[in-house]
């Protein structure tokens, strides 16, 4: 069954980031906000008891890794949020497993991430500083993009679930393999993104080359972003859908090869763009 889910508009999300960054605390948390709408279109509105059940999981989470004292790393939080979107059914087509059209929409990212999770958003980033929004702030709350604090995490389950022939448990250990930087070297190009064949072999890539110790991993970030914009230009005059599996990794070992190779010869050129 298709549900149909919340979702807020610009104008909304835009009032209600203004007065959480005012205030400095959260003054709502409701699902059934009176400001709210649902698509216009056949389904089932979600029930808001999924929603509230969603919310507690996420909480309970949340406070098994220290909410709401602030920590260095949130990657093991972000994984298990992971799971818990791979795991809600109303965010998945039946029949193929792929997402719902209701599950892409940033207005429902909106939502869940200002009205319904905001606490666990502003765990996760804080506060802006002087109770002023700013934009590198805002988009941690609205939904688009890559942003998001939630719907970031649901991209990479989008992009990096290994599929059904593997097991749940390894489905998305890719995910609890990167760091923030190396997701966003893949995930800031839709080009990349946009095919879970592309993104695993990026992936997979990026995780075979981490161990490797003669090299800072300043100078592997910017190597991993330089290659993902090598494939992206490689993806305007040749389709890489259309490659076998091993043409495809062959091209991404060999273009993070070459970068890689040029970035050991010129290593100033990380410390001028940094």
């Amino acid at each position: 069954m298709l549900f149909l889910l919340p979702q807020i508009r610009d104008f909304t999300a835009t009032k209600l980031i203004n007065s959480i960054a005012l205030n400095g605390k959260i003054e709502i948390i409701d699902p059934e906000y009176n400001e709210r709408f649902f698509t216009n279109t056949g389904g089932q509105r979600i029930p808001t008891s999924y929603l509230n059940d969603l919310r507690e999981e996420i909480k309970e989470t949340a406070i098994r890794f220290g909410f709401p004292l602030k920590k260095k790393s949130y990657l093991d939080f972000e994984f298990e949020i992971a799971k818990i979107f791979f795991s809600s059914p109303f965010l998945w087509n039946d029949n193929d497993g792929n997402p719902t059209g209701e599950a892409l929409r940033n207005n429902f990212w909106a939502y869940l991430t200002i009205l319904l999770l905001p606490d666990i958003a502003t765990w996760r980033w804080g506060f802006p500083k002087d109770n002023i929004p700013t934009k590198a702030w805002s988009v941690r709350m609205r939904g688009g993009g890559i942003r998001n604090t939630f719907q970031r995490i649901f991209r990479r389950v989008v992009s990096f679930d290994k599929g059904k022939n593997f097991s749940d448990s390894e489905r998305l250990e890719l995910i609890q393999q990167l760091n923030e930087d190396e997701f966003q070297a893949i995930i800031e190009r839709t080009s990349l993104s946009a095919s879970p064949k592309i993104s695993i072999f990026c992936a997979e890539e990026i995780i075979s080359r981490k161990p490797n110790e003669n090299i800072s991993d300043k100078m592997k970030q910017f190597i991993y972003r330089k290659s993902s914009i090598d494939l992206t230009a490689y993806g305007k005059v040749q389709a890489l859908d259309l490659l076998s599996d091993y043409e495809l990794k062959d091209l991404i070992f060999n273009v993070f090869k070459n970068r890689e190779e040029e970035i050991l010869r010129n290593p100033d050129v990380v410390e001028k763009i940094n």
